[in-house]
């Protein structure tokens, strides 16, 4: 059976459920509704007056709007108008160092220079954007009707990955790459019509805005939105969505439960809170903390969220969002393995939760294959591996990606044949998926490999470092030719820094029998993350090597 395509999804759920639609909640807790019927016509205004002042099908464009509302509104006009829209985090100002403006100013190019629609000006907007920056304000909003002959294998969007700052590289999605995802992803948490999903991430993240919009509109079913910057101000707009609407469907990765653990810390006044609705919290986007689930949990338990509920899974923008899921309202499946047998032998060997010493290393499995996306482990030369071996995480499947947006040679690199290489080492084990660390962060020392988020996750267990507030890396040193391992840290005093280190190091020592060689002392603004909350360690490693934070450096 042919999919819809996105308008035909929306004009279908506008159609059969008129009283659906989308709920925008603001940061006093008062709600914006905006059902379906609505979106539909506001949007349909949109797209003639898009088409009004020269725009045409196949055209490119860039949304940059800071109000969901506004963005997903802009967003169905290019749809419904056969525009192909991105939509990328808006830049406040031009001016100094602002890593959304220059994304936005790369995207820019490598679209070839198409409308930028924003909710406000600019400021300080740089001159080569000069007549290209409409504010939503100015769009014409004409009555009449749009039929573009949009096909199935037409592109609908081009998604930016989140560290697309130096080289942007645009994801190409189709409407059926669309929808045979968000197909899977219905199944794989049986969203029903009478369900409430509800969302905190942002639009110009794939999590964001095909989890929990595009897939709410196919369901179809009642969504709730929050802006990311309300919910990081105050995490509570979250938690007092949930319960008082119900909510369903939601997701949070770990620097938002961290956020949340925090909040909660601070505040532990009485709270009513029924979280007993949710029946799939997903969590991913970043390696899955253990220690974080467990805490996270543990805190909402006592509001009736059932620990089952916290649900595991794995995708990339490249294969539009889902890949992998743990089967819904089903425990969380932590196994413990070898540490030496995973990263000298590459081997899945499994050993009990109390096994001594540095040998046992929890990993939580991020479930199975969904529908229209198959999985498989390879060498590096592209051979397949039995289950159990360590390697290559590599996907292919009618939701995944045919490629980057004018980009041949990325295009070319990132396949191996039809297999997409997805830049994560994993392996099968009793038919789950576990994923044990991105090929980019492993750090070499004495002939054995280590996962800078394993590291991480042991230096937390001190008192003093604050999860996300911490990141390691591994150099060549230039003189001696040596690996050395570095660790950057905020939120550490001046005067506790020696002591932090030394204390790091015995227990890195201990534990991993990996030697400390350099602690960064930096600020919190100075970690640079993605939208989804992953630490960029590869942009403190490049400042590192410039010749950065020469004067915060402890040895």
């Amino acid at each position: 059976m042919p999919e819809l395509t996105l308008p035909e999804a929306l004009h279908r759920s506008a159609r059969l459920f008129p009283s659906l639609g989308i709920s925008y909640v603001q940061d006093d807790g008062s709600v914006d509704n905006q059902t379906y019927v609505q979106l539909l016509r506001e949007s349909t205004a949109l797209a003639c007056g898009l088409l009004s002042i020269g725009m045409k099908q196949g055209d490119t464009a860039i949304i940059a709007t800071s109000e969901n509302r506004k963005t997903i509104t802009l967003l169905w006009g290019c749809f419904l108008a056969g525009i192909v829209p991105s939509i990328l985090q808006p830049p406040v100002t031009f001016s100094d160092y602002n890593p959304a403006a220059t994304k936005l100013l790369n995207v820019f190019r490598l679209l070839g220079c198409p409308y930028i629609f924003t909710n406000d000006a600019i400021k300080d907007s740089d001159p080569f954007l000069t007549g290209k920056i409409v504010q939503y304000i100015d769009v014409p909003k004409l009555k009449g009707t749009i039929n573009a002959p949009v096909k199935p294998d037409d592109i609908a969007f081009i998604q930016f990955s989140s560290g697309s700052t130096g080289e942007p590289k645009g994801i190409t999605l189709t409407h059926n790459n669309i929808a045979k995802n968000i197909h899977a992803i219905i199944a794989g948490i049986d969203l029903l019509t009478t369900d409430h999903g509800g969302n905190w991430m942002p639009l110009y993240h794939d999590m964001g805005l095909i989890g929990y919009h595009l897939t709410p509109i196919y369901a179809p079913c009642q969504q709730y939105h929050i802006d990311t910057v309300d919910f990081i101000k105050n995490p509570r707009l979250w938690l007092d969505m949930m319960s008082q609407y119900k909510i369903n469907v939601t997701g949070c990765p770990n620097f938002g439960q961290a956020l949340v653990l925090r909040y909660l810390k601070r505040k532990s006044g009485d709270q009513d809170w029924d979280f007993s609705p949710v029946k799939a919290m997903l969590n991913g986007a970043e390696p899955i903390s253990l220690r974080i689930v467990d805490e996270f949990t543990r805190a909402l338990k006592k509001f009736n969220f059932g620990e089952e509920a916290m649900m595991p899974v794995y995708g990339m923008a490249e294969a539009t969002l889902a890949i992998s899921f743990t089967p819904l309202m089903k425990p969380t499946i932590v196994t413990y393995f070898d540490s030496d047998k995973l990263d000298n032998e590459l081997k899945a060997v499994k050993v009990s939760s109390g096994a001594a010493g540095r040998r046992s290393r929890p990993i939580i499995s991020v479930g199975v294959p969904l529908s229209f996306v198959s999985i498989r482990i390879a060498d590096e030369t592209g051979l397949e591996l039995p289950d159990g071996s360590v390697g290559h995480v590599q996907v292919k499947g009618e939701s995944v990606t045919r490629g980057y947006y004018q980009n041949q040679a990325a295009t070319l690199a990132a396949f191996d044949n039809e297999w997409l290489r997805t830049g994560d080492i994993g392996f099968f084990f009793e038919d789950n998926l576990y994923i044990s660390g991105r090929y980019k962060d492993i750090i070499f020392m004495n002939g054995k490999n280590y996962f800078a988020h394993d590291l991480e996750n042991v230096a937390v267990t001190l008192e003093e470092i604050t999860y996300g507030k911490i990141a390691f890396g591994g150099i060549t040193d230039q003189k001696s030719g040596k690996e050395k391992v570095l660790v950057f840290v905020a939120g550490i005093p001046e005067t506790k820094a020696i002591n932090t280190l030394h204390t790091l190091r015995a227990l890195l020592r201990k534990t991993l029998g990996i030697q400390l060689d350099e602690m960064i002392s930096i600020r919190s603004n100075e970690i640079p993350k993605t939208s989804s909350g992953k630490i960029q360690r590869y942009k403190l490693i490049q400042r590192y090597l410039q010749g950065d934070f020469k004067d915060n450096r402890y040895r």
